[in-house]
């Protein structure tokens, strides 16, 4: 009797890419997945990478365009992003795609995200906003992984080194903003998918390490440039709190926000770092210049919102103490990173 052959369920896998020395890791590690059969698409800007095993696409832009990008070039409705700097554990694929087809409503599922040089360290477990638009990080950095986040639960956002969404809610939100380029352009879409109606979940049982702030591997000088982490970060940050908070909350959270990048600034200033000063006060200076693009998004995401800010604080909500964002920033002036 003929042997019957087994079914897994289709998804397509799209990695970001743009050094060669990262995306090996993160393709053997999908070659070794189980559960899934798996359509593999690298969308780089680097016009040297070859690789026969894989859909190769070229493009010179930053991970929301070479997402959305490799979107319009795939076939399945369960579609996974990975960056190039991650490493995925056997099943992670496979508890992606049945988390989101099992969960009713769920736009977005992100992993719990472990460090890849330390790796019993948790990098990401997905994050809850509070009361100044400031994002709380559920687990912290250095973070033992001993299994205190082992529940779903709804979430903002999380890192999109490792997530998953359905073909139908990508499309409702038209995909990611380019205009982000790099940088909160994954905390945006799966905001605007919540205000359309989809709920956004973080899934433990999905597990992958990632490059943040592995030195051996991805050295921060190399990575990530001055430009990125503070001329992005202020620019990003600022314009998505404008496109998607309500009416009422945006005249309390951009006052706080546009403070606490001046005060980095000077902050900068007074240790004599000039540059990062002026990075920053660039990213203000890009945000103002794109606010009638801006208020054109802005007038789209509320006219098709479903969802009050009320409503939507109470499912995502944290309150930390103050000493919670003194650390913030003291972190970000010691290590200029965000995540």
């Amino acid at each position: 009797m003929a042997e019957s052959k087994v079914s897994y369920p289709f998804v397509s896998v799209i990695i970001c890419h743009h050094t060669q020395r990262l995306v090996d890791r993160c393709l053997r590690s999908v070659a070794d997945s189980q559960g899934v059969d798996a359509e593999v698409l690298v969308i780089t800007s680097d016009r040297t990478y070859l690789n026969d095993e894989v859909k190769v696409y070229f493009l010179e832009d930053g991970p929301a365009g070479k997402r959305n990008y490799g979107v319009s070039k795939c076939h399945a409705d369960t579609i996974i992003f990975l960056d190039d700097d991650v490493e995925v554990s056997p099943f992670c694929l496979y508890e992606l795609w049945k988390f989101i087809s099992e969960t009713p409503r769920c736009g977005m599922a992100f992993a719990r995200i472990r460090n890849m040089e330390r790796r019993y360290e948790l990098d990401d477990c997905g994050s809850w906003i509070t009361w100044t638009g400031f994002l709380w990080a559920r687990a912290g950095n250095r973070q033992v992984d001993s299994g205190q986040y082992h529940q779903p639960c709804r979430i903002l956002a999380s890192k999109s080194a490792t997530c998953v969404t359905r073909r139908d809610a990508f499309a409702t939100v038209r995909g990611f903003d380019p205009d982000y380029y790099i940088l909160g352009e994954d905390t945006d879409l799966p905001w605007r998918m919540w205000l359309r109606g989809w709920d956004i979940w973080y899934c433990p049982t999905a597990l992958s390490w990632h490059a943040f702030g592995c030195e051996s591997i991805k050295p921060r000088a190399d990575y990530y440039t001055i430009r990125r982490t503070m001329t992005y970060g202020c620019r990003n940050y600022l314009s998505l709190l404008w496109t998607n908070l309500d009416t009422l909350r945006l005249a309390i959270i951009l006052p706080i926000h546009v403070s606490a990048w001046i005060v980095s600034a000077i902050g900068f200033l007074c240790r004599g770092d000039t540059q990062r000063a002026l990075a920053i006060m660039r990213g203000m200076q890009e945000f103002v210049g794109r606010l009638p693009t801006l208020c054109r998004k802005r007038r789209s995401v509320q006219s098709t919102r479903i969802i009050s800010d009320r409503l939507l604080f109470q499912s995502i909500y944290a309150s930390p103490g103050f000493r919670y964002y003194i650390n913030r920033m003291w972190r970000y002036w010691k290590t200029q990173l965000h995540g």
